[in-house]
């Protein structure tokens, strides 16, 4: 099915619209630029400081697409994920449902790419199964940094049965393009065979990264609502001044007493009392 694109703000309403939702994923190492990609192209806006996600963070656009019969309105759930290594579980947790992804990589740092096969796709893979994905080189604007060459991310996306683009979140250069070639792909998904997740392998803690994610991971299911709780998990961890990228002891005890108390607007006194025993029990186990 081929579409003429273009944003809902652009046109006027026609009488019969027909309306869908589509969750998509923006995955790749930390500071490959995701969540600068989103808020160009949500808001056109640019900032080059750079600011760990924590968690997921979700950000809604509609789209309104031409086809046959009529217009599409196509709202875009847009999950941008959280870029260190190693947050499986919360990486999962936010991976489910999904329908389509970006893959994002930084033309300046060339082991970006090579994240993307041997790290992103692969845990992207074990919960949904093969979602259509484009492949991203972000930072084109940064040429004489650039290690990346365009034959070498067509390459790799080829190797995935895709396709692949550059962009500059700081000019705005292909950012509209993307999202809308993104939902362009997702509106075109049928799944089938191969979208079959594959079995998850019992989790084993070695570090505080992986304290952190259970952590992170238990709270959001506990809360039921993960948007909602990763912006408490943002919120508490910043307060305790915790660092995803290379945790410590010290500030995850302050944080899970932190959380401690969020819970009580939704948990029984017995159980918050009894997740933060097991909370503090495992950074004190794994914080050497």
């Amino acid at each position: 099915m081929r579409f003429a694109l273009y944003h809902l703000k652009q046109c006027g309403w026609l009488m019969d619209v027909k309306q869908v939702k589509r969750k998509v994923l923006l995955i790749g190492d930390g500071a490959v630029g995701k969540t600068s990609l989103i808020r160009k192209f949500v808001t056109d806006r640019f900032d080059d400081k750079y600011i760990t996600t924590i968690g997921a963070k979700i950000t809604k656009k509609d789209l309104r697409y031409k086809v046959q019969g009529g217009d599409m309105l196509l709202t875009l759930m847009i999950w941008d994920i959280l870029g260190q290594k190693g947050y499986t579980g919360v990486q999962a947790s936010s991976y489910r449902g999904a329908e389509g992804a970006m893959i994002v990589c930084d033309l300046t740092r060339k082991e970006t790419l090579q994240s993307t096969v041997d790290y992103w796709i692969p845990e992207l893979r074990k919960v949904v199964g093969e979602i259509p994905m484009i492949f991203v080189g972000n930072k084109c604007d940064l040429i004489d940094a650039r290690q990346i060459s365009e034959a070498e991310l067509e390459s790799t996306a080829k190797s995935f049965a895709t396709q692949s683009y550059v962009s500059s979140a700081k000019t705005g250069e292909n950012v509209e393009a993307l999202f809308l070639k993104l939902g362009e792909v997702v509106l075109n998904y049928t799944p089938g065979g191969n979208n079959r997740a594959s079995e998850t392998a019992p989790r084993t803690i070695s570090n505080l990264t992986d304290v952190t994610d259970i952590i992170i991971q238990e709270f959001c299911d506990s809360f039921g609502d993960q948007e909602t709780a990763m912006a408490a998990i943002r919120q508490q961890f910043s307060l305790a001044g915790v660092d995803v990228k290379n945790p410590q002891k010290a500030p995850l005890l302050k944080a899970v007493e932190r959380l401690a108390e969020v819970e009580k607007g939704f948990k029984d006194d017995f159980s918050v009392k009894s997740s933060l025993s097991k909370r503090k029990r495992l950074i004190e186990q794994h914080g050497g």
